[in-house]
């Protein structure tokens, strides 16, 4: 939701930056490993949220508020530090290549880069590079953002309901003249290189990227697309289809989900930005055509979104090779946590094909702290070896019949029903990634496999997730703003959808805090309920 210009910006406020501490994590990756160096994974947080602005005349010291709620209390907010703007098209480039870069160094939380390396990501000719690359990493770093009801967590698997601030990285600029990083000094070849950024990625950011928070995307493509709008456009529509050769959606949604402008008075300026940008991906064969579809007026129009028969491929391709990669990137982590001589001597004593046996089954282990005595103990033991045993004869006995109850799946379809079609696709897409990683390839046979049985596997997924959380699923609803807004918010999506008029909206909402009003006042009231209460009163 737009806000009006006095709401939206505050300024002249400060930020106080903590210092942080310089750690060193030396990791070594054979870059010949990586199948396609070019794969990024991008946070989910910056794929569907405005983190680089699209204004090109963003003023110094605005701090920006985006709604996604009525309520209001569903938002982002984006503070630059004093005397500077937020961030926008250059510092989303710069992330790109920075996340590109972070790979080939073996996804450390923490690596540094040179300008020379930045500028040569991003194709820059201009002698001015040096200084225009360090004003967009200060911008990118200084900038705080502020989540409510937004930031999505790959731990928690759902939006974090507390209120998040935090930037997107750190840095630290590091001058080879000080004798501090002499060693840092012997590494860069150029001696005409003066210093050095250590980037640090910020810890919700990278858990997403590290582990379910993510899409893959190939970050020369990312890069090549003229305008931040465009850009933003292609990943916002590669996460909505799935793995779909079609997609249709509301023109608003897309408009305020880039955002772009948006009053009655500058509709058509805007639908035309919208069209050009549509264009270049179009002529940039990341689509293949598209449509819009107006019987009334702009603000309840749609857009037809039409990709080629390789589309699906291409993106099942970018995760299976990112996730491949990811394998031969994760043991080098888990290598780079012990010493090296550990290794050398262990190969020594036991060989390499017994080591290398127990750093794949180290890997497969969950909670390891301490990485050196585990595989110390992994070789002693043999440890690997008990489990290949053991799986051979898992595997032979599995030939046996052997019955089992087929589970009651009312409460996963029922769940299931009650979502929205984005929801849908959404879980749809995270159970075939799930189906994927177990399989530990991605061919044509697993995703015909997938599709024949797509249904159960969804609703085995729904049952697990519901048994794994059953404490937060009885939890009572105590918050008077969470209860309002869970109905509001429900009672808006069954509005839009059934085309429901104010008048019935109004009497639904009566009828709905008449019945719950008393369990609310008692402590009793669960979000279940609510569910249960609102789909009888929508019939």
């Amino acid at each position: 939701m737009k806000m009006k210009n006095s709401d939206r910006y505050r300024h002249e406020e400060v930020i106080d930056t903590l210092e942080t501490e310089i750690v060193e994590e030396n990791i070594f990756l054979d870059e010949d490993q990586i199948k396609n160096k070019a794969l990024i994974r991008m946070d989910m947080n910056i794929i569907q949220y405005p983190i680089f602005s699209k204004n090109t005349k963003r003023k110094e010291n605005q701090i920006i508020k985006y709604f996604f709620n009525k309520n209001r209390d569903t938002y982002i907010t984006v503070t630059p530090a004093a005397g500077n703007y937020i961030p926008g098209e250059a510092e989303e480039k710069l992330f790109i290549a920075l996340m590109k870069i972070m790979k080939s160094r073996g996804m450390p939380r923490r690596f540094v880069v040179t300008a020379k390396e930045l500028k040569d990501e991003l194709n820059l000719n201009t002698g001015r590079y040096i200084t225009m690359i360090k004003e967009a990493m200060l911008r990118l770093s200084s900038t705080n953002y502020n989540f409510k009801n937004t930031m999505y967590s790959s731990e928690k698997r759902s939006i974090l309901s507390e209120e998040i601030q935090t930037t997107i990285m750190s840095i630290k600029i590091l001058k080879l003249d000080d004798k501090e990083f002499s060693d840092l000094r012997e590494e860069i070849e150029d001696n005409r290189i003066k210093e050095v950024y250590e980037i640090s990625i910020s810890d919700h950011f990278y858990n997403n990227i590290m582990t379910k928070g993510y899409l893959v995307y190939n970050s020369d493509i990312l890069l090549n697309i003229n305008t931040s709008t465009a850009r933003t456009i292609y990943m916002l529509i590669e996460k909505l289809r799935f793995n779909e050769f079609y997609l249709k959606i509301d023109t608003l949604f897309l408009i305020k989900r880039i955002p772009l402008k948006y009053s009655k008075s500058h509709i058509s300026r805007t639908m035309k930005i919208l069209e050009s940008n549509l264009n270049e991906l179009k002529s940039k064969n990341l689509i293949k055509d598209f449509r819009f579809i107006k019987e009334t007026t702009w603000e309840k129009s749609e857009i037809e979104i039409f990709f080629d028969e390789n589309a699906i491929v291409n993106k099942q391709e970018r995760f299976f090779h990112d996730l491949n990669d990811f394998r031969k990137i994760s043991t080098a982590l888990t290598i780079s946590d012990m010493e090296h001589d550990l290794v050398k001597d262990s190969i020594e004593k036991y060989g390499s094909d017994r080591v290398k046996a127990a750093i794949m089954y180290m890997l497969k282990q969950k909670n390891i702290t301490n990485p050196r005595a585990y595989l110390l103990k992994a070789l002693e033991n043999d440890w690997a070896q008990e489990l290949s045993i053991s799986e051979n004869i898992s595997d032979k006995s599995a030939s046996e019949p052997v019955k089992t109850e087929e589970p009651d799946y009312s409460k996963a379809i029922s769940y299931y029903d009650s979502l929205s079609d984005i929801e849908k696709k959404e879980l749809e897409e995270t159970v075939y990634r799930e189906y994927i990683r177990e399989c530990g390839q991605e061919t044509k046979f697993q995703q015909i496999a997938f599709k024949a049985g797509k249904n159960i596997l969804i609703y085995k997924y729904i049952l697990q997730n519901l048994d794994s959380e059953p404490e937060e699923k009885k939890d009572v609803l105590t918050d008077m703003n969470a209860f309002n807004s869970y109905i509001n918010e429900n009672i808006a999506l069954y509005k839009t959808v059934l085309e429901l008029s104010e008048e019935r909206v109004k009497e639904i909402k009566r009828e709905i805090l008449k019945e719950l009003s008393p369990k609310f006042v008692k402590k009793t009231i669960t979000l279940k309920e609510i569910d249960n209460i609102l789909a009888e009163k929508i019939k």
